[in-house]
């Protein structure tokens, strides 16, 4: 084999066991968080929650703005890294810093617009976990740089742990919204500490200058400005509803999100903590670059159109069987939002790409175009139909960012349109069908949710097996190439590094890190 063929094939078995230990580590991570907040359910009211996430949304904005652009700069770099790490450490701590302060001074107005002085005084306190979430950002995307996987399958898991068990034992003591505060900051203290232990990488003062970060800014701009969007779109949802609404119906719709972003997160951030920077490297070879980016988006689509369209029928029995009665609206939202998985999936995926290739202000263009949508139809349809106006507006959100991202793909990447669909198609076709079978049989036959826990949950999980029985069987009708090259894929993650002439250890190891043990 020749070494070109080496270097595709010992980069494409990384990628392929990075996204197996990385999806697995995150797996593990939101296990643990879906038992906290199932126990959580039982000692926590919709309101207390509603007060929780709305107080929190300054720090969803501080962890994007201390740290995405850095991080992204950081894994494309090619050069000069030490002193690129030494000088995003300070610059990154002193934006934690920073934005702690403002979080302070903003908060009063934070819980005067949801007129909740608890709002207020939450987002006040829990100010200073944006500090805490600064500090873990040049650990985080050293490790990420390096394929390393630890954070995803110890650093992550023990964080989750630590919220668990804060926020649990705290709001068991009668906390309420506080002993989520306390379990917040666990989670942020512990993640931070961890990531620094096992970066084993120590930033040097003499290194840190102005002029790298002038470098590391420029890049980090175009990402930090996509990521601003992306996540005032994600905080969008939780200003309608508490402004229109309720806290109770922010609380409502932060368990739906749960039901949603759970299988979301598991694919997306199992797959991009190892793409972006498998991307970079082959960015610059489009004989490379085109195929993998169609692969991967084929295979996502793969698994995220089933997880989302089968949430439309299960959604609600889910909900009412794992947390209770009470949260009976969130599962019924959650069928406006199950569109939001597999748009939501392309969208980050073609985004990653658009990272990747240099141009990460295509990505910015695709977040804006798409929160613009999402935010008109939630402010149009909330008042109408209250909450399921905005969940159906968060669908908006992922289905319009989904459709510009492949537009601007085709015209940036020179990626026709027809391929996008095509490696799209089947996998949506298949689960259109499924679907199609589960909301007859769940609400004409099972109704899952009105046999109690332990009965429901065996129902329920019977309903996913035939959901996803034909799911196969409709994608072996429409795409039966997809069972060769998955075996093709199979194989080839299975091969260890010396059958190839040419070890992954040039991609896991760089800087002294340890390769990840097979």
């Amino acid at each position: 084999m020749s070494d070109e063929g080496r270097r595709r094939r010992g980069l494409t078995g990384t990628v392929i066991r990075g996204v197996g230990y990385s999806g697995g580590g995150f797996l593990l991570g939101r296990v643990i968080t879906l038992v906290t907040f199932i126990v959580l359910a039982r000692l926590i009211t919709p309101e207390e929650l509603g007060q929780y996430t709305s107080g929190s949304i300054l720090v969803a904005f501080g962890l994007m703005l201390a740290g995405s652009g850095m991080l992204a700069a950081l894994i494309h770099r090619e050069d000069r890294l030490d002193e690129a790490a030494s000088t995003a450490t300070v610059a990154t701590i002193c934006a934690g810093v920073g934005l702690t302060l403002a979080g302070v001074a903003l908060a009063p107005l934070l819980g005067a617009f949801f007129g909740s002085r608890t709002v207020g005084e939450v987002a006040a306190v829990s100010a200073g976990v944006m500090l805490l979430q600064s500090v873990r950002t040049v650990p985080r995307a050293i490790l990420q740089r390096r394929f390393s996987l630890v954070r995803r399958v110890v650093v992550e898991p023990i964080s989750m742990v630590a919220f668990g068990v804060a926020s649990i034992v705290a709001t068991s003591q009668g906390l309420g919204v506080w002993g989520l505060v306390i379990g917040l900051y666990a989670q942020a203290f512990t993640d931070a500490v961890l990531s620094w232990a096992m970066v084993r990488w120590r930033p040097r003062m003499s290194q840190v200058s102005f002029a790298m970060w002038r470098e590391l800014v420029d890049y980090g701009r175009h990402v930090l400005a996509g990521s601003a969007i992306r996540r005032f779109g994600e905080q969008i949802p939780v200003f309608v509803a508490g402004g229109f609404l309720s806290q109770s119906a922010v609380g409502q719709l932060q368990y739906a999100n749960r039901i949603v972003s759970t299988p979301y997160s598991l694919l997306v951030a199992g797959v991009s903590y190892v793409i972006f920077p498998a991307f970079a490297r082959i960015a610059g070879d489009r004989d490379r670059f085109a195929p993998a980016l169609l692969r991967t988006l084929r295979w996502s689509s793969v698994l995220a159109m089933p997880m989302g369209l089968m949430l439309a029928p299960l959604g609600e029995p889910l909900a009412i069987i794992a947390f209770g009665q009470q949260w009976a609206l969130a599962g019924e939202i959650t069928a406006a939002i199950c569109l939001f998985i597999p748009a939501q999936t392309i969208a980050a995926e073609i985004g990653e790409g658009f990272k990747a290739a240099g141009i990460p202000s295509k990505r910015t263009l695709v977040n804006a175009i798409a929160v613009a949508s999402g935010a008109v139809a939630m402010l149009a349809l909330t008042p109408l139909i209250g909450l399921f106006g905005v969940g159906i507006g968060i669908s908006v959100d992922a289905i319009a960012g989904a459709a510009v991202a492949i537009s601007l793909a085709s015209r940036t990447m020179e990626i026709p349109v027809r391929s996008f669909l095509v490696a799209i198609a089947p996998a949506a076709g298949a689960a259109l069908l499924m679907t199609a079978v589960l909301f007859p049989l769940e609400n004409l036959v099972v109704d899952a949710a009105g046999h109690g826990v332990l009965l429901g949950l065996t129902l329920l999980a019977a309903e996913v097996l035939v959901g996803v029985a034909v799911y196969l069987l409709a994608l072996r009708l429409f795409a039966p190439g997809l069972g060769r090259e998955f075996m093709g894929l199979l194989k080839t993650a299975r091969r260890r590094p010396a059958e190839d002439g040419e070890g992954d250890e040039e991609f896991l190891e760089e800087e002294g890190m340890p390769t990840l043990p097979e």
